[in-house]
């Protein structure tokens, strides 16, 4: 047995995993049954509030249609405003009398159409608490017979009463006649929500979807703020959630239910963690004591232990010391020992020749490197002494009036500068276009126009980014191998540029004759293919260059094109730039 498996593994197996495992098992394990029995409690809770909630929405909407299927409040809707005091006084006598007959459980208020010629009226509703502005009433008739919602905020500005608001529709012709008002006490419905009254912190909250608190079965204080938890915000139908909240734990469950009109309220159960883990907090206490006994007794073992090696291990550290001034010199002693320290001893040698033997590799590179510096210095000079020669010749051309040669030379000057020029392997897909057309227009001056090239490319995607150099190859196969060889048909190439979901599609096309079957066999890109010219070997460049940067995915793939022809397909991931 080593020195490691004397030192660790004894006291792991006698004191620290036995601790760890037992302390984390029972309180995790407790914690989740916990949090298990709380969800259902939860929800069960839940699902028979929103059942309740349910049903008074019901119970209110069959309230609202026998309010407008009543006959009498049509007839005296649709009768024309009082002229006189007398007239309005008769007027609320009887519809105080049709309000009691049809408000149910709840409040009811009657608004007609033509409030304004009601003062009376009016005035004797002024307490209802909910001010009917002209942008509630048009909003209930543009509802159609639907209603709507709204809330005013009640004494302290921490509870809120909720109103029930509907148009009243003749029943001949449907016309607007009146709006209908419900006022639903927050206090009757914070006592209709069921709640355990063996936990007293338990709160339930009804809530709009701005997050409005209409209901609470727990008195809210008026300088109390009440923030609703985040996870019933988010427009799930239901959630469980451990949050912090005003500076604690909470489990927190939410159920959400649709009302009336368009809106989504929301049940929203919550409860302190701390008051259902009051017992496992104990066996939590218990377990970090028991922890922390057992670390001082292993703390208080390592100190005996630890001092017989320690002699050894510092004269370690103390050659190590001299290693890093600079002085590579070999540890000679404890060499020997067949325990760690040997181990580490010689350890520690090997890494000195290492040392060594990396150093002078460093040595070697480093002159190396100087010297293709010095090269690099030198050949910087050609690019510009070859486009120096390249002026001089267009110069001369178009001296001598040979505008052919010159426009190749200028052509030509192009093509090496973005070839060599450019700082990094990336270009858009339109300068290469570009590089491709000054190709193109070198090899038809070279061959007299024997050919034509066709592009059809879509705009949009001129301005994305694609490695550099990937379609002149293409196109350069196709002269060579395509092109060149027509004797009597006329050549034509063209090149196609679109998107394909999230690849960008390059094929390039021609009507040459195309490529031997056992040839076409053998373009498995592999490797070049043997005996290959310079076009094949560009092909299988292009292809290795898109999978080493994009993987297998991308590359070019080759076919014959029927009745003749070849076609090279190349697929390059939709990339935007960055200009």
């Amino acid at each position: 047995m080593n020195l490691f498996q004397k030192l660790l593994l004894p006291l792991m197996v006698a004191i620290f995993i036995p601790v760890v495992l037992l302390g984390y098992l029972s309180y995790e394990r407790s914690k989740m049954q916990v949090e298990d029995v709380t969800s259902a409690f939860l929800q069960d809770n839940l699902q028979h509030n929103t059942e309740k909630v349910n049903e008074f929405l019901r119970e209110l909407d069959t309230t609202g249609f026998r309010v407008i299927a009543s006959s009498k409040l049509q007839r005296m809707l649709q009768n024309p405003p009082p002229q006189d005091f007398f007239q309005e006084a008769e007027f609320i006598n009887e519809m105080k009398g049709i309000t009691e007959e049809l408000r149910g459980s709840y409040e009811l208020f009657i608004l007609p159409n033509h409030y304004e010629n009601y003062p009376n009226y009016m005035n004797s509703h002024s307490s209802f608490g909910l001010e009917l502005t002209k942008e509630r009433i048009a909003k209930s008739f543009e509802l159609g017979g639907k209603a709507y919602w709204a809330f005013e905020t009640g004494q302290g500005g921490a509870s809120k009463d909720l109103y029930y608001i509907r148009a009243i529709r003749t029943l001949t012709d449907f016309q607007n006649a009146g709006v209908m008002v419900f006022k639903i006490s927050h206090t009757w419905m914070a006592k209709q929500l069921i709640t355990p009254s063996q936990y007293p912190r338990f709160q339930l909250l009804l809530a709009d979807g701005q997050a409005n608190i209409l209901a609470s079965n727990l008195p809210i204080r008026q300088d109390e703020s009440i923030s609703l938890p985040s996870s019933t915000l988010q427009g799930q139908k239901s959630t469980f959630e451990t949050e912090e909240m005003q500076g604690k734990s909470y489990y927190v469950a939410s159920q959400a239910i649709a009302d009336s009109g368009r809106d989504l309220w929301s049940l929203i159960a919550t409860i302190p963690v701390s008051d259902l883990t009051v017992r496992i907090d104990g066996i939590k206490a218990f377990t970090f004591w028991m922890f922390v006994g057992s670390l001082f007794i292993i703390f208080v073992m390592l100190f005996f232990i630890v001092r017989q090696f320690t002699t050894p291990i510092q004269e370690v550290v103390r050659h190590m010391r001299q290693v890093q001034l600079g002085r590579l010199l070999y540890f000679t002693k404890f060499a020997t020992k067949k325990d760690e320290i040997g181990q580490m001893v010689r350890g520690f040698n090997s890494m000195i020749q290492g040392m060594e033997s990396l150093l002078q590799t460093t040595r070697e590179i480093e002159s190396e490197k100087q010297q293709l510096q010095q090269r690099m210095l030198i050949n910087q000079i050609n690019p510009h002494f070859l486009y120096n020669t390249l002026d001089s010749i267009k110069w001369k051309a178009e001296s001598a009036h040979e505008k052919t040669i010159g426009d190749m030379v200028t052509t030509l000057a192009n093509m090496l500068r973005f070839s060599m020029n450019e700082e990094n392997e990336w270009t858009t897909i339109e300068r290469e276009l570009e590089h491709v057309r000054n190709y193109i227009k070198i090899e038809l001056l070279r061959n007299n126009q024997a050919f034509q090239v066709l592009f059809d490319v879509q705009p949009s995607l001129l301005h994305l980014k694609i490695l550099k150099l990937l379609v002149q190859p293409l196109l350069e196969n196709a002269v060579r191998h395509g092109m060149n060889k027509l004797t009597e048909r006329k050549g034509k190439i063209l090149v196609t540029v679109y998107q394909e979901e999230a690849d960008l599609i390059i094929l390039v096309e021609d009507n040459g004759n195309g490529c031997e079957a056992e040839q076409l066999e053998s373009y498995k890109w592999t490797s070049p293919v043997q005996g290959a010219t310079e076009g094949g070997i560009g092909l299988y460049n292009v292809h290795r260059r898109l999978q080493l940067h994009y993987g297998r995915h991308y590359g070019v793939e080759v076919e014959n094109r029927v009745p003749h022809g070849f076609k090279a397909t190349l697929r390059h991931p939709i990339l935007e730039s960055n200009d």
